[in-house]
């Protein structure tokens, strides 16, 4: 049992780490912020000397959005010969089509956009934004995936109204994701409470006070001579926006983000969709770690910034220091139990007391950014469980996904996030849902092994005592029965 108690404690340690790093970032969000007049600056004419822009739109395998995100590229509002687009198609389906329809349509209507497709997916996402580039007629390369919805005034707004790149130390700028389904169900409630606080505390925090903030890989514009001084788009790791980000920092180019600015896209419908892609950034996130921390550190950075990226770039770390506490808690709780049943004066160990400390900070946060979105108390205190349970749920495919890329030595596939169009998730294709892995079957024995040490609690007449292992429990179980859903509507497809 030392052994035990003892990692409960390293883990706990650790992850009391990084929730004082996001304490620290919503205290900043809470600063008052200092007001100072800004020097008056004419306003750029859109029609004479707007900068060129070049609109990428990477596509595979998205017959149910291709079609929408075509037309929403089209229709902005942006001067027609300083605006070029392109649809960068890889599919292997019907998309291609439906791509190359929707451009036509979009030419004869006087739109400069080209549909560029490849029969192969060399390196992935990045591999076709490069290919992309080098036929790119902007001097402003702004990026939009298949699932998101930019409004007509997008390229209007932040290009020529408010000119964020009239600074020439600016390499890119990131909007504030919205979501298109955020209400359609608890799952993607739960997904949208929990990415608020990276787009609503963590973003503008870090782009305000002068720290590495990341490009999102989609609603936001890069300068291309940024892109082309950072070494450009490279596939060597499965984020690769977060990879081009960090190169670019390192070369003294600086991120914005604009919180008052929306890009709205689609969440994933369903939990084997949304572990797929959480698998994907964590993976990623670690590669990128991995391939420019030692860059980073040796940099002549401020240690302050050191810390804040370190702790940004490993910040996916919280999902195994998750999945081993949920292995200890359990046992540390039934021991301890089993010790005052029997006579003994032993005491709930400080370690497991405290577990409940270390989310404060992280549920501060949700609670900020559901505040800063408007949306009433009541939903908050309604979709706060099924968020915490979610990022418990999907905490050991996450560790499984960090465990590859620390041992293997390839990337790893590009494993995409289908979009079946939020108004009709019901109606995709066999193709397009995602059959589970084999990690949902050691996520039910994680909930079994939790609703044992819960009965066994409960046995012994400590009623309360099991009240905070249902969350162990729901979490894992709740994915897990998520995911065999989705295996029984696809057998019957």
């Amino acid at each position: 049992m030392e052994v035990v108690i003892a990692l409960h404690a390293l883990c706990l340690i650790l992850l009391s780490a990084y929730a004082f790093h996001q304490g620290v970032l919503l205290v900043l969000y809470l600063r008052p912020r200092s007001h100072h007049p800004a020097s008056p600056m004419p306003r750029r004419q859109a029609r004479h000397d707007a900068p060129t822009v070049t609109l990428q739109i990477p596509l595979f395998n998205e017959r149910y959005v291709a079609e929408r995100i075509i037309a929403a590229a089209a229709a902005q509002d942006y001067p027609p010969d300083k605006l070029h687009i392109q649809v960068l198609d890889d599919s292997t389906d019907d998309t291609t089509e439906i791509a190359r329809r929707s451009v036509a349509c979009a030419r004869r209507r006087g739109v400069r956009i080209e549909l560029l497709h490849r029969t192969h997916r060399a390196g992935y996402k990045a591999g076709a934004l490069a290919a992309g580039l080098a036929r790119a007629k902007g001097e402003l390369i702004a990026i939009f995936d298949a699932d998101f919805r930019p409004a007509p005034d997008f390229l209007r707004r932040l290009i020529c109204e408010r000119r964020i790149f009239d600074d020439p130390r600016v390499g890119f700028v990131q909007t504030r994701w919205d979501y298109l389904n955020r209400d359609a169900s608890l799952l993607t409630r739960a997904q949208a409470m929990t990415l608020d606080v990276h787009f609503i505390i963590e973003q503008p925090v870090r782009s305000r006070h002068g720290l590495l903030m990341n490009f999102n890989g989609s609603g936001g514009i890069w300068r291309r001579a940024c892109i082309e001084d950072a070494g450009g788009w490279q596939h060597d790791t499965l984020t690769e926006d977060l990879d081009l980000s960090y190169r670019a920092a390192l070369r003294g180019w600086r991120g914005v983000y604009l919180a008052d600015e929306s890009a709205p896209g689609e969440l994933p419908n369903d939990v084997p969709a949304y572990k797929r892609q959480q698998a994907r950034w964590a993976r990623g996130t670690l590669q990128t770690a991995r391939k420019l921390l030692p860059t980073l550190v040796a940099s002549s950075l401020p240690w302050h910034c050191k810390l804040a990226a370190w702790m940004h770039l490993t910040g996916y770390f919280v999902h195994p220091l998750i999945f081993l506490t949920s292995l200890t808690t359990p046992l540390l709780v039934l021991h301890a139990l089993l010790g005052i049943h029997r006579g003994a004066s032993a005491d709930l160990p400080v370690w497991v007391n405290a577990v409940s400390l270390l989310s404060l900070a992280p549920i501060a946060s949700m609670f900020a950014a559901h505040a800063a979105r408007g949306r009433p108390v009541l939903q908050f205190l309604r979709d706060l469980p099924a968020s915490l349970m979610l990022g418990i749920g999907v905490s050991f495919s996450n560790t499984v996904a960090m465990l590859k890329a620390l041992c293997e030595r390839h990337t790893g596939d590009f494993a995409r996030t289908p979009k079946l169009h939020w108004s009709t998730p019901h109606a995709a294709p066999k193709a397009y849902l995602i059959r589970p892995d084999w990690t949902m079957w050691i996520e039910l024995g994680l909930a079994l092994y939790v609703g044992g040490v819960v009965i066994s609690i409960l046995t012994l007449g400590y009623w309360l005592s099991a009240a905070p292992m249902l969350i162990y429990l729901l979490g894992f179980g709740g994915v897990w029965l998520n995911q065999m859903m989705n295996v029984l509507r696809s057998a019957e497809r």
